[in-house]
């Protein structure tokens, strides 16, 4: 491994890589069960299923607002206020979760889960831009594809302390999970988060950055931001399709699970060459194969029928997802301007997040005419036009950043 880049992981692992995989951990732990506690207070299904929706839509508005707040306060206030917010809604969801009645419970519990997702955003875009502003252009893929690497371990990790914890004291005991690995991030950013003189960044040489146009910080982002929308909507799509394509072939639950476990480890397996083969060959060398291998795993969708073909199609679509590892904080911070970055970034979120409602929507559109496979090729073909897209326009948008002098810490 590059010296360089070795004392740079070991720099962000504290402040940055540890509380990452922590949070995410957590968060990935109560998955499960949120729907499960608002069922037994009393929720209907659609109630449930309104209040995730909820929470999809303030993944896409939120990050702007966000963004404005991050840009104020800077990254390191918004990390702790992002933990804070997260660790006080989890105590709400505890203390609704106590055997007692009211309905309070219910409407204590929903407010929850929706004031969390806004202190997962602002912790998300804090980080988000803290890293972006920390690692020099040259180190930049490898460094964000480690930060999302370490975000798909914490998810493997925390749904199995979450089980083992759900398994000896309950459901909502997974909410403890959360709870601890919030509060240890929280002390993590506190101690080892050096705050950044300047929010919006500088430049290499010292002086400030100019602030690009309202129309030259846009085009970038709306334009490259259009392809990660559709790698958004597929990887939406895989985790929804996966189960629902189990069950229309008729496999046991177990199966599904076990595909989902064989994806995930095939995805850790490409974390840190999908980050060489950016800093080395360009954005595009990753994103365009991602796309189209995606798109081909979807296509792929009639094969499954079969269990070795089930396996197939979701090794295909794992190999794509775990390719594009890091390639939406990369570019994030590719095509953001340094000068404001947390507002920029909290659009460029908002723009890519949108792909994780327009996804389950053509989902939904297809599904009440035909059937999930329909659907499934629909999304593989959205995919494969996502791809070309992408080849067209990050060699245009994102130039590849070649090796050269490093540029200072807080710089692009």
């Amino acid at each position: 491994m590059d010296p360089e880049l070795r004392a740079l992981l070991r720099r962000l692992l504290l402040p940055v890589y540890l509380p990452t995989m922590l949070y995410a951990g957590g968060a990935a732990a109560i998955l499960p069960v949120v729907p499960l506690v608002g069922l037994r207070l009393g929720m209907s299904v659609p109630q449930v299923a309104l209040l995730g929706t909820l929470a999809g839509v303030l993944a896409v508005i939120g990050p702007i607002p966000t963004g404005r707040l991050v840009h104020r306060i800077g990254e390191r206030a918004a990390l702790m206020l992002g933990a804070l917010v997260a660790i006080a809604s989890i105590i709400a969801c505890l203390i609704a979760s106590t055997p007692t009645t009211g309905t309070w419970r219910l409407w204590l519990f929903a407010v929850a889960i929706l004031v969390m997702s806004v202190g997962d955003l602002t912790w998300d875009l804090g980080r988000q831009t803290y890293l972006a502003d920390e690692v020099p252009a040259h180190l930049r893929a490898r460094a964000m594809t480690l930060f999302g690497g370490m975000m798909r371990v914490g998810r493997i990790i925390g749904p199995l302390i979450g089980a083992a914890v759900i398994a000896l004291f309950g459901a909502p005991a997974a909410f403890v999970v959360h709870l601890v690995g919030a509060t240890i991030g929280l002390l993590l950013v506190t101690r080892f988060v050096t705050p950044h003189a300047l929010s919006g960044g500088s430049t290499g040489s010292g002086g400030l950055t100019p602030a690009p146009t309202r129309r030259q910080a846009l085009r970038p982002i709306l334009l490259v931001g259009a392809a990660v929308l559709i790698l958004t909507a597929a990887r939406t799509n895989r985790d929804l399709l996966l189960p629902l394509l189990g069950h229309y072939y008729g496999y046991h639950d177990s199966l599904v699970s076990l595909v989902f476990a064989v994806s995930s480890a095939a995805e850790l397996i490409l974390v840190l060459p999908a980050g060489t083969l950016m800093d080395r060959y360009g954005r595009a060398a990753v994103l365009v194969p991602c796309l189209a291998l995606m798109g081909v795993g979807f296509a792929m969708t009639p094969i499954a029928g079969t269990v070795g073909g089930f396996f197939l199609f979701g090794g295909v679509l794992a190999l794509g997802n775990g390719l594009g590892a890091g390639i939406n904080k990369t570019l994030s911070a590719d095509v953001t301007p340094a000068v404001g970055r947390a507002r920029w970034m909290g659009l460029w979120n908002s723009v890519a997040g949108t792909g994780g409602l327009v996804g389950p929507a053509i989902v939904s559109v297809i599904a009440v005419g035909s059937t999930v496979v329909v659907a499934s090729v629909a999304t593989g073909a959205l995919a494969l036009v996502g791809a070309a897209w992408a080849a067209w326009w990050l060699p245009r948008l994102v130039p590849r950043t070649r090796p050269s002098t490093p540029a200072s810490s807080g710089s692009d």
